[in-house]
């Protein structure tokens, strides 16, 4: 017996939950075209930032020694590890503070490549084979995208500044660059899935739909960026994520009496 298709009713926003818009987002991922779109921006923001630190390697060094030595709260913590016979070796946080800076660095990179190049590119791919009737009202704009971007990037650096001395301390130190790098993929990704599709009114409309569940796509983007083979795939496939649940929601949204199939090829 085959399955059936998932399907989105007349409600006043239709909605893909958190799990079906990624499960749309990697059947589009395997398609030849994505999986190149994929790694290339990833490989060369990582190969760019590896060549960063190493040129500047003890000028990164020494900024991070004095910034530790600066911080009563590094400190502080050490001392009480200590009590309980637990050692902080210079070295390893060193370490962690170089990976701290490098994956936020080249996954920003990347993120900014896809906002403003790779988007479109994949918006029409899936529009093309998954929503085809689906009007194009160009409520975007290229310059709508840099800005939305550079306002998210400020809000994103506003935060992890600020609070990057807690990026050392456990659990938060987990939580809280998961949580700020989450925000930053909903605040760039949901402008750029909707912005070819939505008029304008869709646009500030659905952006701001707390049952599109924007954060909690973005949070699972950001969390994939832990796991190794995933962190190449991670930056497309929350995008691909973000255009099937903005896609979703406005083929529900102008037909709200019909059950529309999401997430399959529709033969033209």
């Amino acid at each position: 017996m085959s399955r059936p298709a998932e399907t989105i009713h007349g409600t006043a926003v239709g909605q893909l939950s958190v799990i079906q818009a990624y499960r749309r987002a990697l059947i589009s991922q395997l398609q030849p075209a994505m999986l190149l779109l994929a790694i290339g921006p990833v490989v060369v923001a990582a190969l760019f930032w590896l060549g960063v630190m190493w040129w500047k390697w003890s000028t990164l060094v020494a900024a991070l020694d004095a910034l530790f030595k600066a911080l009563p709260l590094l400190e502080t913590m050490s001392e009480r590890l200590m009590l309980f016979g637990v050692k902080i070796i210079p070295s390893l946080v060193m370490t962690f503070a170089f990976i701290a800076l490098f994956v936020p660095l080249t996954m920003l990179t990347a993120l900014s490549f896809i906002s403003v190049v790779g988007m479109p590119i994949m918006t029409r791919h899936v529009a093309a084979r998954d929503y085809p009737n689906l009007e194009r009202r160009g409520g975007g704009s290229v310059a709508g995208s840099l800005g939305n971007s550079l306002v998210a990037l400020g809000w994103f650096l506003l935060c992890a500044v600020p609070t990057f001395v807690l990026w050392f301390v456990p659990v938060i130190g987990f939580l809280i660059p998961l949580f700020l790098l989450g925000r930053l993929n909903a605040r760039v990704l949901r402008y750029d899935a909707l912005a070819e599709h939505a008029d304008a009114g869709e646009l500030r409309r659905l952006m701001g739909t707390p049952a599109l569940r924007w954060d909690w796509l973005g949070i699972l983007g950001a969390a994939m960026n832990l796991i190794p083979f995933l962190w190449f795939f991670s930056t497309t496939l929350t995008g691909l994520a973000f255009i099937h649940a903005a896609l979703a929601a406005l083929n529900s949204e102008r037909a709200p009496a019909l059950a529309i199939p999401v997430g399959q090829t529709i033969a033209p």
